[in-house]
């Protein structure tokens, strides 16, 4: 049963994005191939959908941002640029 357990909470850190949605930066979105990016987005879409209404956004709207704020900067989180007004 402890293996049993132990291979779903496994199987279920691996589907986990390889990185923390805080901790990726400008820079590294960039960097990403289209999949990535697009994960990341739903990533960061599902963190806006916890948050008040007025704050929710869609993932046109996460790219949209990101597009036009991270063009420049390459040190800024994005989760940062999410939270901007």
């Amino acid at each position: 049963m402890n293996r049993l357990s132990l291979m779903i909470v496994t199987a279920c850190l691996a589907a986990a994005p390889a990185f923390a949605q805080e901790e990726v930066t400008c820079g590294d979105y960039a960097l990403m191939d289209n999949a990535k990016q697009m994960e990341t987005i739903a990533g960061l879409e599902s963190l806006t959908s916890e948050m008040a209404k007025e704050n929710q956004l869609t993932a046109d709207q996460i790219h949209e941002k990101l597009a036009a704020a991270c063009k420049d900067q390459v040190d800024v989180l994005v989760i940062d640029v999410i939270n901007a007004k």
